[in-house]
């Protein structure tokens, strides 16, 4: 059972937004899955939705592909409901039974064909090591191009962020068709993580003739407060629309969030921490001191120390995200202490900014964007 009221019927939400609630459901015939969650935050609901809706109507990425990146990273992430949802679209999109099975049993993907072997490897790579090696990069980008591989990465961090609203608020599907059976990760020697290249993988584009006339707006509207595109912006132009549904969210969950500066940005670097990215952590350190966090409380996240002396609402924040980026799941007693504190909407916006910021930190990684030389330093183990 669901840890949270899943809201199914109109009646869930105030009238006010009912109008929200009659476009999500023609869009699937029903409200469902994430959405029957993310509804407890019905203005970020409206921006959230549209990242979806741009990958399963405009994105490039092919179908096999897109699902065949969906499942594995529900495989990763252990989410059940996706796993039940994608799997039947995996097979329609001409998968074989092997490939599911290979995903799904955690096997060697050393057999498939080489398109799928990479689309498996570049999920497992960024998910389970925070980087992705030069061949298997190269390869995808050879096959297709910038924009392509931009929406691959966007599709797997989406459903990265899908299963973590999932997950957390431990939503099943009902009588699932396509069970995700209990499959532990292979022993594995630990991964160095290594720092950013000194370049990025692809051009970034940080000026405006680089974009196209009918595109110049969303580019505008990046450097609105910013004075500039750069860091992972620079890397979403090359799939304007993306980007602009992207900024949305991020400006919706900046400015309009219940969670407040100083949690929103502790989460944000611990996000940071999980994911090993540099260029978040240099972005935001600074940004969670002024929000009010302490230095001990930045020093604990950024060299992965003891949380016990942290006040409880520094300390619960970054056990959240380690729960859930680290096991993929959240204790019921953790879960149950914030929902009592800070409601379930906040909870909701919480989750949705750590799955955001696995957007962010996943298009950083995968293609290579590091922060400037006299950044502050997020060290790598």
């Amino acid at each position: 059972m669901a840890r949270v009221k899943l809201i199914v019927n109109k009646e869930d939400i105030g009238p006010e937004h009912h109008a929200l609630f009659d476009k999500l459901a023609a869009l699937r015939g029903r409200i469902s899955g994430p959405s029957t969650v993310v509804l407890h935050s019905p203005a970020l609901a409206r921006p959230w939705n549209e990242i979806s809706e741009y990958l399963h109507r405009e994105s490039i990425v092919e179908p096999q592909h897109a699902e065949l990146a969906v499942s594995a990273t529900a495989r990763e992430k252990d989410c059940g409901y996706i796993w039940n949802a994608h799997v039947p679209l995996a097979r329609k999109a001409g998968l074989s039974a092997e490939t599911i099975d290979v995903v799904r049993d955690r096997r060697p993907a050393t057999g498939l064909p080489a398109p799928e072997r990479a689309v498996v490897l570049y999920v497992r790579q960024l998910l389970q090591n925070n980087r992705v090696e030069n061949e298997v990069f190269d390869q995808l980008l050879k096959a297709h191009n910038p924009r392509w591989l931009v929406e691959l990465t966007v599709w797997i961090g989406r459903y990265s962020a899908l299963a973590g609203i999932l997950n957390a608020f431990e939503v099943m599907p009902g009588a699932p068709v396509e069970v995700l059976p209990a499959a532990p990760d292979p022993v594995a020697a630990p991964v160095k993580v290594r720092p950013p290249l000194p370049t990025p993988r692809i051009t970034p584009i940080a000026q405006r003739d680089q974009v196209p006339e009918e595109h110049r707006p969303t580019f505008d509207a990046v450097t609105e407060g910013r004075g500039h595109v750069r860091g992972p912006f620079s890397i979403l132009m090359h799939s304007p629309v993306l980007c602009r549904r992207h900024l949305d969210v991020g400006t919706h969950l900046r400015s309009s969030s219940r969670v407040k500066p100083d949690a929103r940005e502790l989460a944000i670097i611990a996000t940071a921490r999980e994911k090993d990215c540099p260029y978040v952590w240099a972005a935001h350190a600074p940004a969670a001191r002024k929000a009010g966090i302490s230095d001990a409380a930045v020093a604990a996240v950024r060299d992965r120390r003891d949380l016990t002396d942290l006040p409880s609402t520094e300390r619960e924040a970054v056990d959240y995200v380690g729960q859930l980026l680290r096991n993929n799941e959240v204790s019921q007693p953790l879960f149950d202490r914030l929902r009592s504190q800070y409601g379930v909407p906040w909870l909701v916006e919480l989750t949705c900014l750590i799955g955001h910021y696995g957007i962010v930190t996943a298009i950083l990684n995968a293609f290579e964007v590091a922060p400037a030389p006299d950044a502050e330093q997020l060290p790598l183990a």
